[in-house]
């Protein structure tokens, strides 16, 4: 599964301050297809979430659960389908389902974690991840949004090192030095936050984080 949204969930507003964007459907609410089996239901389903049309992908998701209640993936994907709305009450719902259903299942616990986090729920969303570390400890998607909600609570040497993990397990994820840079400027460690998001800046090329990263590195030149 993909690692975004179809897979786990990612918490950039955790520290560039930059809401996941939720995709809108234009026109009336399409019916799904004949129910037949749930597998059609759940491909069809999918279709739709890759081409953001993401009130038909839950249409389809919802038959696929009532057809088979018993399916993971389907009540995993429909949990990612109402995130993608912003209706994080029924994805709580829709990823608690899925754990019931197998309760090691590291993507949907790590999902379950963003929902909590966007909720401000930051108690639970940290148990998450780390229930989902203890399952897969070399996750550096998963140590970057633990790290993330650290500094929410403003655990700041408890966030700076989950994003170290992070940066060991994957020395590319550039969202890992953008936690770094600015945890350190919380910290006061100026050199050590412009370092980190300098090294960011080689590694993103999204105008709008890199504008952020930029922002905060003028605030630490600042003499």
């Amino acid at each position: 599964m993909k690692r975004l949204l179809t897979r786990q969930l990612s918490l950039w507003s955790a520290i560039a301050l930059v809401l996941i964007s939720l995709v809108g459907c234009g026109g009336s609410t399409p019916q799904p297809a004949a129910e037949g089996n749930a597998e059609t239901h759940l491909a069809q389903g999918r279709q739709y979430f890759e081409q953001g049309k993401i009130t038909e992908a839950i249409a389809e998701f919802q038959v696929a659960v009532r057809l088979d209640p018993q399916s993971v993936e389907g009540h995993f994907r429909l949990g990612n389908a109402y995130f993608q709305q912003g209706n994080l009450d029924d994805a709580v719902e829709e990823f608690q389902e899925a754990l019931e259903l197998d309760q090691d299942n590291v993507d949907a616990r790590s999902n379950l974690g963003a929902v909590y986090y966007q909720r401000g729920q930051f108690d639970k969303a940290a148990t998450e991840f780390g229930r989902a570390l203890s399952l897969q400890p070399d996750d550096a998607e998963v140590h970057y949004n633990l790290g993330a909600t650290y500094v929410q609570q403003y655990k700041l040497d408890a966030g700076i090192a989950e994003f170290r993990e992070a940066q060991r397990l994957d020395p590319n994820l550039a969202r890992a030095y953008f936690g770094l840079g600015n945890a350190y400027k919380l910290q006061g460690k100026t050199q050590e936050a412009v370092d980190a998001l300098e090294k960011f800046l080689t590694l993103n090329d999204n105008a709008e984080l890199r504008a952020a990263a930029e922002s905060l590195l003028a605030e630490l030149k600042v003499p």
